[in-house]
C-alpha cells in the first residue's frame, strides 16, 4: 500500500462533514467488511474551526501535506472540501487483495486539478471523472465536480507463498517455497536472468530503490553462480544423521553472493506482485467509483445524530475475526482448521460520541439465532434487591455482574461445542461428548442456589493500620540486632457481596478450619487470618447474602443493622439494569496514589494530579435486546471548558507549547 499520500488523505478526510450523506453512501460498495464514517460538521461545531486550525498547525499536519500538494495551506478552510457532508472510508478484502477507498465530497467551483497530484499520471476521463494514478501504480484517483474518490490497497504476501498460486503467476518462492519439504533452488537463475529483473524493473519504474542494488548484483553474478553450484552440491550430501557434526570447510558458500540472488529473486518477486496489484486495481477502479451494489439505503453507515464524532460500521465481525487469522499456520502447526469456525457475532456499530463534557465510545454487536438463546438464558438473572442497603457512603470504585449460573451451567455444552470444540481439531468430537457428560452430570439448579450469579465489589476507601517491620541497629563494632518497629500504612479495603440461597458448603468449610485454628468465628464473623502481606478477610452470612470484606467494622455494623447505605440513585440503577457494571471515581486517584506512598515519574506527575477534577470512568453492558448486546464505555472530563472536545485540544495546545521532559 502507498503510505505517501496519507497524511494528506486524513487530513481531507478530517475536513469533510456531514449534511446529505446520501450521495456519498452510494459510492460504498455493498461488500465493504467495515466503513468508517466521519462526522467533522459535529467535530468543528463542537470544538470551533479556529482552535481545530491552531492544534493542527503545531501537531505540524498542515507541513506534512505540502509535499503532496502544489500550494502551501494553513487551516482547513483552503481545502476543497465541502464542510457540510462525511466522509467516509472503506476496505474490500479478498483472499488475494484488500483495497481501502476514501469517499470526500468536495467544493462548488474546487481546484483540485490545478492543487493536486501532479505527481500523479493522467489518465482517460471517465464518466465525467478526471483521473490519475500514482507513479507505482498502486494508488487511483477520480474526482468530479462533488467527489474525491481514492482507492489504493496491497496484496496479501500469504497468498502468493502458496505454490500453486505462484505458480500461476510466475513467482519464485525460492529454497522453502510453496511449503515443500524439498529444498529446491532454481539453478537456471543466471546474469541473463539479471539484467531481465533490472531492466524490468527500471522500465516499470517499480522498487527504484531495488535497481541500484541489482546492477551491483549483477556484477557479482558469475561469483554467486558458483556459490549456487557449491551449495548445490552440499544439499546433496547423504547426511549422517548418527554424526555430531559434518565437515564444510571443503565448501566454500560465499554467503554474501548467496545474499544477493536472494535479493534478485526478491526483487523480480515483488515487480511481478506489483504489476499485477496494478493491473487488479485499474480493472477494478470504475466498478468502485460506481458501484452498482452499494450501501446508499443501509442505515447503519450514516450519521444523523450531531453528538455523533465517529462511527465504525462492521457488516460481518465473524467475518473480519476470521479474516484476520491466518488459518494456514494455525492448520499447519496446530491442525487446527476454522475456515468454518463462527462465534455467531453478525454486523457491529461502534460509535465515539460527545455528550457535553463526557466522551462515550458506544457499541452494539448482533448474534444469530443460536447464540442469542444462549445468551438469554445466561441473562435470566434478577439481582438481590437487599443489595442496595449494603452500598458504602464512600468507596473509590465499584463493579457488579449479574449472570445467571444456572443459565451458565445448561448453556456450556452448546458453547463448549460452538466455540472451544472447533479449537481441538481432531479431538473435535472428544470435546463435545465430554461437553454432553458434562450437561447429564450437573445439577444446575443446586449449583445455582449455592452462588446465583449476581455479584457486587466496592472498593471502599483507603483504611489506615499499624505494621510491624524488621530494622537493624549497630553499635560501634558495628555489631547489629534486630529491633522490630511498627509503622502507620494505608492499605486498600474491599466489600463483596453475593446471593446464595444454599450456603450449607460454604460453612461447613469455615468450620473445618475452624478447627485447623486457621480460621475464627466471633459474633457471627468468620475472621481468615493475616497472612504474609495479606490483611484479613472477614466472612458474614446475613439472610441470604455472603459478605465477604478486609474491614471488621463494616461487616459488624452489617451483622447489627446500622450500616449507613449511601442514597446515591445513580450506583442503585447500575446494578439493577446492567449485567455488568465497573465505575472508578477517577477524581480520588490522586489522593490514593499519595497515600499508598505509589512511586510517580515526572512525565506523569501533571496527568496524575489532571485526574483530581475528572469525573467518572465507566464500562457498562446492557441486557439482550433483538437479538443484540450493546456496551459503553465513558469518560467525564472536567468541566473547564465548553464541552469535551474543546479540553482534549486545549489540553494538547497545552502539552505541545509545555511538553513535559523525563
Amino acid at each position: 500500500m502507498n503510505f505517501k499520500y496519507l497524511s494528506l488523505i486524513a487530513l481531507a478526510a478530517f475536513a469533510s462533514v456531514q449534511a446529505t450523506a446520501q450521495e456519498l453512501t452510494k459510492k460504498i460498495p455493498s461488500q465493504a467488511d467495515f466503513v468508517v464514517a466521519i462526522n467533522n460538521k459535529a467535530i468543528v461545531e463542537h470544538s470551533s474551526i479556529e482552535l481545530l486550525n491552531e492544534t493542527l498547525t503545531k501537531l505540524g499536519a498542515f507541513d506534512k501535506t505540502r509535499n503532496n500538494l502544489d500550494f502551501s495551506i494553513k487551516s482547513l478552510e483552503e481545502l476543497d472540501v465541502n464542510l457540510d457532508k462525511q466522509a467516509f472510508v472503506y476496505r474490500t478484502n479478498t483472499d488475494s487483495l484488500y483495497y481501502i477507498g476514501v469517499l470526500i465530497p468536495l467544493k462548488a467551483n474546487h481546484k483540485v486539478k490545478e492543487r493536486m497530484f501532479s505527481q500523479f499520471d493522467v489518465l482517460p476521463i471517465y464518466s465525467g471523472y478526471e483521473r490519475r494514478v500514482s507513479k507505482d501504480g498502486k494508488t487511483q484517483v477520480a474526482w468530479n465536480q462533488e467527489t474525491l474518490f481514492v482507492l489504493t490497497g496491497d496484496l496479501h504476501r500469504n497468498y502468493f507463498q502458496m505454490k500453486e498460486v505462484a505458480d500461476r503467476y510466475g513467482l519464485d518462492l525460492g529454497v522453502y517455497g510453496g511449503g515443500s519439504d524439498s529444498w529446491l533452488y532454481d539453478e537456471t537463475l543466471s546474469a541473463a536472468d539479471t539484467a531481465v529483473a533490472v531492466e524490468a524493473i527500471a522500465t516499470e519504474e517499480v522498487l527504484p530503490d531495488t535497481v541500484n542494488i541489482l546492477e551491483e548484483i549483477s556484477e557479482a553474478t558469475a561469483e554467486a553462480e558458483i556459490a549456487y553450484a557449491d551449495t548445490a552440491a552440499l544439499i546433496s550430501i547423504d547426511w549422517d544423521d548418527d554424526a555430531d557434526t559434518v565437515e564444510t570447510d571443503s565448501y566454500d558458500l560465499e554467503s554474501d553472493s548467496l545474499y544477493l540472488l536472494s535479493q534478485i529473486r526478491e526483487a523480480k518477486n515483488d515487480s511481478l506482485k506489483n504489476k499485477l496489484f496494478g493491473t487488479w486495481l485499474t480493472n477494478d477502479f470504475n466498478d468502485y467509483l460506481d458501484p452498482k451494489n452499494n450501501l446508499g439505503q443501509h442505515k447503519a453507515v450514516k450519521i444523523a445524530d450531531q453528538k455523533h464524532l465517529l462511527r465504525v460500521w462492521i457488516p460481518n465481525l465473524d467475518k473480519l475475526y476470521q479474516d484476520a487469522l491466518p488459518y494456514d499456520v494455525l492448520k499447519m502447526a496446530y491442525g487446527v482448521d476454522l475456515k468454518n469456525f463462527k462465534y455467531g457475532y453478525e454486523d457491529a456499530t461502534f460509535d465515539l460520541i460527545q455528550d457535553q463534557h463526557t466522551l462515550k465510545l458506544t457499541g452494539t454487536v448482533g448474534v444469530d439465532a443460536e447464540m442469542a438463546k444462549i445468551f438469554k438464558t445466561l441473562y435470566n438473572n434478577t439481582i438481590n434487591k437487599k443489595f442496595s442497603q449494603y452500598i458504602p457512603e464512600n468507596h473509590l470504585a465499584y463493579a457488579s455482574m449479574n449472570i445467571s449460573t444456572e443459565g451458565y451451567l445448561k448453556q456450556l455444552p452448546a458453547l463448549i461445542s460452538r466455540w472451544y470444540a472447533p479449537l481441538a481439531g481432531e479431538y473435535a468430537d472428544v470435546v463435545t461428548i465430554a461437553a454432553t457428560a458434562l450437561e447429564i452430570g450437573l445439577d444446575e439448579k443446586s449449583i445455582g442456589k449455592v452462588m446465583k450469579g449476581d455479584h457486587v465489589f466496592f472498593l471502599n476507601d483507603l483504611q489506615k493500620v499499624t505494621k510491624d517491620y524488621v530494622s537493624y541497629e549497630y553499635d560501634d563494632d558495628y555489631n547489629y540486632k534486630e529491633i522490630t518497629k511498627t509503622k502507620d500504612e494505608y492499605v486498600p479495603n474491599f466489600l463483596w457481596m453475593f446471593t446464595s440461597q444454599d450456603q450449607r458448603l460454604y460453612k461447613k468449610i469455615l468450620e473445618f478450619a475452624v478447627k485447623k485454628q486457621e480460621v475464627s468465628l466471633e459474633n457471627g464473623i468468620y475472621k481468615i487470618s493475616e497472612q504474609k502481606k495479606l490483611e484479613p478477610i472477614y466472612i458474614l452470612f446475613k439472610h441470604d447474602i455472603v459478605f465477604v470484606g478486609s474491614d471488621l467494622e463494616q461487616l459488624t455494623s452489617i451483622e447489627q443493622n446500622r450500616f449507613k447505605a449511601s442514597r446515591n440513585m445513580k450506583v442503585k440503577k447500575d446494578m439493577s439494569t446492567n449485567p455488568f457494571n465497573m465505575v472508578v471515581h477517577t477524581n480520588a486517584i490522586p489522593e490514593v496514589v499519595s497515600k499508598l506512598e505509589i512511586p510517580v515519574t515526572a512525565p506523569l506527575q501533571q496527568t496524575l494530579k489532571d485526574l483530581s477534577a475528572y469525573g467518572d470512568v465507566q464500562i457498562k453492558s446492557t441486557h439482550l435486546h433483538k437479538n443484540r448486546f450493546s456496551g459503553e464505555f465513558s469518560v467525564e472530563l472536567p468541566k473547564e471548558d465548553k464541552n469535551a472536545l474543546q479540553y482534549i485540544l486545549k489540553h494538547i495546545l497545552k502539552n505541545l507549547d509545555h511538553p513535559i521532559k523525563n
